[in-house]
């Protein structure tokens, strides 16, 4: 008895331990919420995980950025325009440490040691690779200045020009307006005249160069020609120059200076009339394009022109008769005192003010567009800073494309979102109503939808934005588009939710909330439009794909946003140039693949959305 009732037992625990197992497992079932289960549909998804991820991280690279790189909307900077992506700027050969160098000077992306053995090391990136019918490639030294010895050199934006201890005169580079090429009959006169090239300036586009017998000669554009003619009076007697794009200053066998170029700017009209009469003379004297500092015999400063970034205004520090080393490059100024303390000022679009805080040991500043380097006495690099590079290039303006393709995302994607958030309400209030009320109701509002259907977008569009926008602020044309976008694209959502409201109006909880008497408004928001509400998310994923490509659509057209504002679609605007397809490719390629990943990820949401929400997709 005792045996037969332990089996009895045994028996019993091991049916209700299985029971119990099997019980747990159905009670999990049970009390999974639909929402749970969609939770899990979706992140056995490999592509809506995919697609999660991307589109968070271009939100946080938009929204986030955003706060972490600001950006200017009135900034120019024609100089750096079409610059390809390269952070190499003031990455300089590490040999270099190893040699004596003379001088450095600097391109917009580019700069040019010369060492005291006659020869040029050159590094930075290349300004147009592929152009070689309109400029040699800049890293590549041409043989010919390889095999000289090297005793001056001077670079323009995007080219470089030298001399040799034979006064032979090189150039390579950017050659549009033959800036890299002495013309002939100035170099008959050197070869021939017994004249020698003592200083040498380069521009934008143009070159000139100073003889040992006071004459200037310029070439290049056609602007730079009209602008530096040098007065009779003073031919013969110029024994120095600086120069800014427009104008120059001349320093005279007498130490005093004159002005030539565009009349009526401070450069020009701002000249102190002590240095223009000789009655001090001119001994250090550098330029940036719209301002000169002159320190003159007696150890006084000098400083006038454009109030532009303070560029006519001295820092503290800098007294009379302390002045030791001055220099200056495109838009900035680097003076050192007696004391050794370093002053630099003007402008930080490119951090050029940004000066290392360990920089020691330096006796000079060499300094050209928006590099700087420091040297010691050895001819060593102690420190460099400035503008770096552009991580993916600059556009035609010289804007940096990184930073503008971060704001316009936070501009796109805002668009994207305002415009389909109109658009699903307008779709939830028409479809609910044609549904649920049915009758007349549904016979007017899915006429109303077929008009709205019949409208083509773009044109509309772009009539709305030009008649409305044209005269507003941006931000009001901003409106314009969001409430453009999200007014025209409301119609298919809502025949979605009108065609699933007919099957839910008519099941059982529906009739039993009438028949209980509960308001119509009241049965349609409360109890039917959470049943539809899968179509409304699945409407909001795929809509906001499409409203972020209108948007890119319309700005590419120039019928969005405008510029200066950035957004992707306006920045593929220029894509429009065969050129710019041709030759700059990350002006247009970038922009479009940040358009083309944020819709596909917001697609592969949306579709793993509308599986995960398939009730059949849970049949497995």
């Amino acid at each position: 008895m005792q045996k037969i009732l332990k089996s009895f037992l045994s028996m019993f625990k091991r049916l209700f331990v299985r029971d119990k197992i099997e019980l747990s497992v159905l009670e999990e079932e049970a009390i999974r919420t639909p929402l749970k289960t969609i939770l899990i549909n979706l992140f056995h998804n490999k592509l809506a995980i995919i697609g999660i991820i991307g589109f968070v991280l271009i939100l946080l690279f938009s929204f986030v950025g955003s706060q972490l790189f600001p950006v200017s909307r009135t900034y120019i900077e024609l100089t750096n325009s079409s610059i390809r992506p390269g952070r190499k700027f003031l990455k300089y050969p590490k040999e270099l440490n190893e040699k004596k160098i003379v001088k450095i000077v600097s391109g917009v992306s580019f700069s040019v040691a010369l060492t005291d053995d006659g020869n040029l090391t050159v590094w930075g990136i290349e300004c147009n690779r592929l152009m070689r019918n309109v400029s040699d490639l800049i890293l590549e030294i041409p043989n010919d200045i390889k095999n000289a010895n090297i005793v001056d050199i001077e670079a323009g934006s995007r080219f470089v020009i030298c001399t040799d201890d034979r006064g032979n005169f090189y150039g390579w580079g950017l050659y549009s307006n033959g800036q890299t090429e002495m013309p002939a009959m100035i170099a008959q006169r050197f070869k021939y005249g017994g004249a020698k090239i003592v200083r040498m300036v380069a521009g934008t586009q143009w070159s000139a160069v100073l003889g040992d017998d006071g004459y200037l000669h310029v070439w290049g554009s056609q602007q730079s020609r009209i602008n530096f003619l040098v007065p009779v009076e003073v031919e013969g007697r110029i024994v120095n120059m600086v120069a800014s794009e427009n104008n120059m200053i001349l320093v005279l066998d007498d130490g005093s200076l004159c002005a030539i170029g565009m009349a009526g700017t401070e450069y020009y009209e701002q000249l102190p009339a002590v240095l223009s009469d000789g009655t001090v003379r001119a001994e250090k004297i550098v330029s940036t394009n719209r301002n000169v500092l002159v320190v003159d015999e007696r150890g006084d400063v000098h400083l006038w022109g454009s109030i532009e970034n303070k560029g006519n205004v001295l820092p503290d520090g800098i007294n009379n008769g302390e002045v030791a080393y001055i220099d200056a490059g495109y838009k900035n100024f680097a003076v050192i005192n007696t004391s050794g303390e370093l002053f630099v000022w003007g402008a930080n679009d490119l951090k050029q003010l940004e000066v290392p805080k360990n920089l020691s040991g330096f006796t000079k500043v060499f300094v050209d567009f928006f590099q700087f380097y420091a040297m010691d006495d050895e001819g060593t690099i102690v420190g460099a800073w400035g503008n770096k590079g552009y991580l993916w290039g600059s556009d035609q303006f010289g804007r940096d494309m990184f930073t503008r393709i971060i704001h316009g995302g936070r501009i796109s994607l805002t668009v994207g979102a305002i415009s389909v958030a109109i658009s699903i309400v307008l779709a939830i209030i028409v479809g609910l109503s044609s549904g649920f009320f049915g009758g007349w109701v549904d016979h007017l509002l899915m006429r109303l939808t077929d008009i709205f259907e019949s409208i083509p977008f773009f044109p509309i569009a772009i009539t709305l934005s030009y008649v409305i926008g044209h005269r507003m602020e941006q931000i009001n044309k901003l409106y314009v588009i969001m409430i453009t976008i999200g007014v025209l694209g409301w119609m298919g959502l809502a025949r979605m939710i009108r065609a699933q409201l007919l099957v839910e109006r008519e099941k059982d909880f529906v009739l039993a909330a009438r028949a209980l008497g509960i308001k119509q408004r009241s049965i349609m928001v409360r109890h039917i439009l959470p049943n539809v509400f899968n179509f409304v998310i699945i409407g909001i994923t795929l809509g906001y794909a499409s409203a972020l490509l209108l948007e890119a659509g319309l700005s590419f057209l120039g019928f969005g946003v405008k510029e200066p504002d950035p957004s992707w679609g306006n920045m593929l605007t220029s894509a429009q140039e065969s050129t710019v397809i041709q030759y700059f490719w990350w002006r247009w390629v970038i922009p479009a693949l940040f358009v083309i990943g944020a819709a596909l990820s917001i697609n592969m949401l949306g579709d793993a959305l509308r599986e995960a929400m398939d009730p059949r997709s849970n049949e497995r």
